[in-house]
């Protein structure tokens, strides 16, 4: 009986550190993009919630603000490097590959700022990939769709986040 009550009480106090440790963690790793309010009006102090009303009340007789079309859309120059490609005897030769994309993120608050910040960042990566290709690499609609989750992948690690949701490519020419 002491076996069974002994644990009973360590599983529960397990979990209740887990739980202590969950919330602390994803606490540390919020995405660093949100603005730093309140979320909710019960989180805020009585002064945090008159304001929000005095600001509501503004927001309410003022002009409905007109969304960005292309909110969640970032286009990139095209990309051209040249690649290796071989002939039909299998010797090395040299190729251009020019790739002009476009890439799909979640439109939240704050998200354009930081995707337009990590633009540099994720064109380089993205010409470092394409140069590392070769001909036989982007053949097909297979190659193709390998490129574009090699491309996504790359978007996130330069984004730090998972705001990167697709990659959509226009054009995609080998010469």
């Amino acid at each position: 009986m002491a076996a069974a009550l002994l644990a009973v009480s360590s599983l529960g106090g397990g979990f209740v550190l887990a739980r202590l440790a969950f919330q602390q963690d994803a606490a540390t790793y919020e995405p660093d993009y949100l603005p730093d309010e309140p979320t909710s009006p019960t989180s805020a102090s009585a002064k945090d919630k008159a304001t929000a009303e005095d600001h509501q009340a503004e927001t309410d007789t003022a002009q409905p603000e007109e969304t960005d079309p292309l909110d969640g859309i970032l286009p990139f120059e095209e990309i051209i490097t040249n690649i290796t490609s071989y002939d039909a005897r299998g010797n090395a030769s040299k190729a251009f590959l020019k790739l002009t994309l476009v890439l799909v993120y979640r439109p939240e608050p704050g998200a354009a700022k930081l995707m337009r910040e990590r633009q540099p960042f994720m064109r380089d990566l993205f010409t470092g990939y394409a140069h590392s290709l070769t001909e036989t690499d982007v053949r097909g609609m297979a190659g193709v769709m390998n490129v574009k989750a090699e491309l996504l992948k790359r978007a996130r690690a330069a984004a730090g986040n998972d705001l990167p949701q697709e990659i959509l490519i226009s054009d995609l020419i080998v010469q």
